[in-house]
């Protein structure tokens, strides 16, 4: 078996996380404004949206916000002729599939941030933030399995924040982070065999036909994880004495992880292992697994911009734009692969095929191609202050896709969407704030029918790439709903 059989899993399972797309605002109060908090920031995860905002704080305060993240899924795949399991003659048969939904339960994110004035023209903050991002979860006898089984992505920004105030007009702040990266996955890959390939196997001209069969599913699964990743921002505040209006900027550089990990492969369940040529098992270990596999990504520039306007001291509204440059991702390396596949080579002799099925360590590097796109968004949103104790925010939000139709699949859920918040804060005392919200974003109905999404499939002995059943042809309906609450605590 050849290492592409590896390197088709890894051409699976690490695209599918390796952006991220993080969703619209970071934080209870930004998503209630449908993410229009760069200008407007006023609180301690301006650490997150423009640091030099923090040089609103007027008292030192602890800030917990917990949010609460889900986002549905709904995958239709079309029917295809010749897709399904073998008869008894080796022909593939006709398949219909059923609907498949995500059902991983919505993601619980915090934040928690200490921060405080320093004199009369500096603040300092430090927090962890992490981003939004999807967790998905899916039958792994599905329509989908060859696209994704289920995945977990968790990106934590940890660091100080310092906002420096160079004049009464201007103010320049400065955030520092720590990051950590970890990303767990699972896909089936498909190698195709029948009992009425026996024969045929003997000759070295043979190749399988591709097809969805259960008994010719590989299960494989990757987990890797960077602990020493490190980014920067830097924001600006324009904003004049009377505080009528205001103009921020947000630059985040690229932040690039290298994550160590492990990949397996489980092939129980397989016609190789569990039947075996003749009778007789091809593939002697049930299991196999590399210790100490690379994976390289990065996280894309991130330019933010708002201008606020308060139309009176208690009522303030924002036009904000948001531009991710994720064409930049054209690569992911994967390097270090070190997989053995544990082989019947005495079997293999036997049948005059020694050098099909001889042991062999997979270890060359991974290239995979991204294909992302730009993408950007606008914002609107604003707050209202009833009174001292009470607040009313609300806005709106249309985001373009980072990924082309025809790559979308149910591990790569992205598109045009639109989405709003609502939300509020209520001040129990004159110390303690009580923020609480909700904001929900719609994508677009994809009918995708020119899908480049393909089940990874490999000839079972000598591990070339076959040409595997389109995968992603369908309709796919998405939403995400995020709510919460924070704590913030002057002291």
């Amino acid at each position: 078996m050849r290492p592409v059989l590896a390197l088709a899993l890894l051409a699976t399972t690490s695209t599918a996380q390796a952006a991220g797309f993080h969703y619209t605002g970071v934080g209870i109060r930004s998503f209630s404004r449908g993410g229009a908090m760069i200008a407007g920031a006023d609180n301690l995860l301006a650490m997150y949206h423009n640091p030099a905002a923090l040089i609103r704080l007027e008292r030192p305060q602890l800030m917990l916000d917990l949010a609460g993240v889900d986002q549905k899924v709904r995958f239709d795949r079309t029917a295809a002729a010749g897709n399904g399991p073998l008869d008894e003659l080796g022909v593939p048969t006709d398949i219909s599939y059923t609907t498949v939904e995500n059902q991983a339960a919505p993601y619980a994110i915090p934040q928690l941030a200490f921060g405080m004035p320093v004199g009369d023209r500096m603040a300092f903050a430090f927090g962890l933030y992490p981003p939004y991002a999807p967790d998905f979860s899916y039958d792994p006898t599905g329509a989908q399995r060859y696209s994704l089984v289920d995945t977990t992505l968790i990106q934590t920004n940890l660091g100080p924040s310092f906002a420096f105030e160079a004049n009464e007009w201007l103010t320049v702040g400065l955030g520092l982070t720590w990051n950590v990266l970890m990303v767990e996955q699972s896909v089936t890959v498909g190698v195709p065999f029948h009992s009425t390939d026996v024969l045929n196997a003997l000759d070295e001209t043979w190749s399988p036909a591709p097809n969805e069969d259960p008994a010719n599913d590989v299960a494989f699964s990757l987990s890797a994880k960077d602990n020493s990743a490190f980014g920067w921002n830097v924001g600006f505040l324009i904003e004049p004495p009377e505080a009528d209006w205001a103009v921020g900027i947000m630059v985040q550089p690229p932040v690039g992880f290298d994550a160590q990990g492990t990949m397996e492969a489980s092939f129980e369940g397989h016609s190789l292992y569990e039947e075996g040529l003749l009778g007789q098992e091809v593939i002697i270990s049930p299991t196999t697994k590399d210790e100490s596999i690379n994976l390289a990504l990065t996280m894309p520039l991130n330019l933010k911009a708002g201008f606020l306007y308060r139309l009176s001291p208690e009522t303030e509204i924002e036009l904000a734009g948001v531009w991710q440059q994720w064409s930049t991702i054209d690569k992911i390396t994967v390097t270090n692969v070190d997989l053995p596949i544990d082989l019947n080579e005495a079997f293999g002799e036997d049948l005059g095929m020694g050098g099909l099925l001889e042991d062999t360590v997979i270890d060359d590097d991974v290239i995979l191609p991204a294909g992302y796109m730009d993408a950007w968004s606008i914002r609107l949103g604003g707050a209202h202050q009833f009174n001292d104790r009470f607040v009313l925010r609300a806005g709106g939000f249309y985001e373009t896709s980072a990924i082309p139709t025809s790559s979308v699949n149910v591990s790569l859920v992205d598109g045009d969407k639109v989405g709003y918040g609502l939300g509020s804060s209520f001040a129990l005392t004159d110390d303690v704030v009580l923020d609480f919200g909700m904001g929900q974003s719609f994508l677009a109905e994809l009918q995708i029918t020119d899908s480049q999404v393909t089940q990874t499939s490999v000839h079972p002995l000598t591990g070339e790439f076959l040409s595997g059943t389109t995968v992603g042809n369908g309709t796919i309906n998405s939403s995400v709903t995020m709510f919460g609450a924070a704590l913030n605590w002057l002291l």
